[in-house]
């Protein structure tokens, strides 16, 4: 299925979880907040969370500033 990860269009297999996105793309989890549509979706929930089709995900990366 088609889902929208930081603006770009990629495709997943069904019924994957955000926990599965990340693997799908190499990401680590350490440092990453995600957002699904306006809703951020918190740590503990991304082995449950199923991405539909169409979903806009945002992939937000801690960093240090000053």
């Amino acid at each position: 299925m088609k889902v929208y990860v930081n603006d770009e269009s990629i495709d997943i297999a069904d019924a994957s979880s955000i926990s599965k996105l990340l693997c799908q793309l190499n990401t680590s989890p350490k440092g990453i907040a995600v957002a699904i549509g306006q809703e951020i979706i918190p740590s503990i929930l991304w082995d449950k969370h199923l991405i539909k089709e169409d979903d806009k995900v945002l992939l937000i990366r801690a960093t240090q500033g000053g």
